[in-house]
């Protein structure tokens, strides 16, 4: 079952539609809130499972969520040492869920 438009991944609002509850329901069963039937909460896990839906992380964010982010900053990313731990942390951010932003910073070339 697919009843997300084409070219989109599926939206809160499609699985609420496909599921015939209310996008609030679905937010619920999500955030594993308690005010939503077993019955209802199966359901909505089901068309969540069938649509592929995702939470979108900017959207929770933009919510009041939590950021799930990190920033990393570092002084030199040309060594292959310090190239391979970034990769290593973006990786495993990734995985639990956060974005990653990292940021190299230039050394300050004028004598103080």
């Amino acid at each position: 079952m697919d009843d997300a438009p084409r070219g989109r991944s599926a939206s809160i609002w499609d699985v609420a539609r496909v599921a015939g509850v209310s996008q609030q329901t679905v937010s619920r069963v999500i955030n594993g809130k308690a005010r939503v039937s077993e019955a209802t909460r199966a359901k909505v896990l089901q068309v969540i499972a069938e649509l592929g839906y995702r939470p979108n992380r900017l959207a929770q964010a933009l919510a009041g969520g939590p950021a799930r982010s990190v920033t990393v900053l570092t002084s030199d990313t040309a060594l292959y040492g310090a190239a391979a731990t970034l990769r290593g942390m973006e990786e495993a951010a990734r995985r639990a869920g956060f974005s990653v932003g990292i940021s190299v910073l230039e050394p300050d070339l004028e004598p103080a």
